[in-house]
């Protein structure tokens, strides 16, 4: 069997001419941040309604009318939404628990009455933090709060057998 050199092959460069090649200009950076970091607009209506399709989705799994899969699904794209946004709107909390819950629906595979007591607690403890309009990271209690959030977790992984 003969060993062919490797070709190389050089990009086109039409898109490069198009839109040039430097960066963005770090006033626009600092523009940018300025603006997020003190954003008018009140996140908690948005979380509210996230919310509330949490609980849509919490209802449909109570009355079977959904499988595992497809709630799975529904719940991670919601939460997604709100890891992302928490953070910009100066929720960081939200964003922390929804980290945690992320993580916890990456190994997951099955809507089982376990799941549903963890999937539970975060629903609870986003409705206080919406309901309150606990904005910032929560401090310490955010920390404690975010760390037994992911506890039980931990304990979901050691009773189910799940390598995380």
């Amino acid at each position: 069997m003969s060993k062919k050199p490797p070709v190389f092959t050089h990009a086109d460069e039409t898109l490069k001419q198009k839109v040039g090649d430097g960066g963005i200009p770090a006033e626009l950076i600092k523009k940018c941040q300025d603006y997020l970091e003190g954003n008018p607009v009140d996140f908690t209506p948005h979380a509210w309604r996230f919310h509330q399709r949490l609980e849509a989705v919490r209802e449909t799994i109570a009355a079977k009318k959904i499988d595992d899969e497809k709630a799975l699904l529904d719940i991670v794209n919601i939460i997604m939404q709100l890891k992302a946004n928490g953070s910009m709107f100066h929720y960081q909390l939200i964003s922390m628990i929804s980290d945690v819950m992320l993580r916890f629906l990456e190994n997951v595979h099955a809507v089982d009455s376990d799941f549903i007591e963890i999937f539970d607690v975060y629903n609870k403890v986003l409705d206080i933090i919406i309901n309150r309009r606990l904005t910032g990271n929560g401090g310490r209690e955010g920390h404690v709060l975010t760390q037994e959030l992911h506890s039980a977790c931990l304990r979901y992984y050691t009773k189910h057998g799940i390598q995380h």
